[in-house]
């Protein structure tokens, strides 16, 4: 079972057994979270299944050639999360995502995608061989389908203190996880 890293809104990773995947990269440092940022990353898109308001996209974890993040409202609701990497670990983003969101988590709302230079525009073309080493950028994506009544009912939320991602349903209006709501 992966431990859940303790990652704030700019991806600073404040977890050991995660330094070794973030390294010392910052994001102005890091071409790959650059290009991710400018070519892949979706501005102005809606909340998805909750609101319909705009979501913004919120790094929660960086490495030196992979940024995983999440499309998130106004109310801090999670429409989708996003993992682009060179070489994408499947199980680790499975971990990863499990460690914060525990059942709401199930393989067919796990997806891959691969984006490829020449349908990114032609700058992102000319920049993508100088960033991944097979001309294209896997990304693996989560959306919560749910299937069932009760599982309309609850949701992925990123919490506005810490970071990390967390269910709850949609009636509790708090925006804190477990740990940060014993806290405050």
């Amino acid at each position: 079972m992966c431990r859940r890293p303790r990652a704030n809104f700019i991806g600073r990773i404040e977890d050991e057994e995660y330094s070794k995947l973030s390294g010392t990269a910052t994001q102005a440092e890091n071409e790959f979270v650059d290009f991710v940022n400018r070519y892949l990353v979706v501005n102005d898109v809606k909340c998805h299944r909750h609101c319909q308001e705009p979501a913004k996209f919120v790094s929660i974890f960086m490495g030196d050639s992979s940024i995983v993040g999440a499309y998130v409202c106004p109310s801090n609701y999670i429409s989708r999360v996003v993992y682009f990497a060179n070489h994408p670990d499947r199980e680790w983003f499975e971990a990863f995502l499990s460690g914060q969101v525990g059942s709401l988590l199930r393989p067919r709302d796990l997806r891959v995608a691969t984006r490829h230079g020449w349908e990114l525009g032609g700058e992102a073309e000319a920049e993508i061989l100088g960033i991944s080493d097979t001309g294209d950028v896997k990304e693996y994506y989560w959306t919560f389908y749910p299937k069932t009544d009760a599982e309309k009912t609850t949701g992925a939320f990123i919490c506005s203190n810490c970071g990390t991602l967390f269910t709850k349903n949609f009636s509790d209006e708090s925006t804190l996880c477990v740990k940060c709501a014993k806290v405050s």
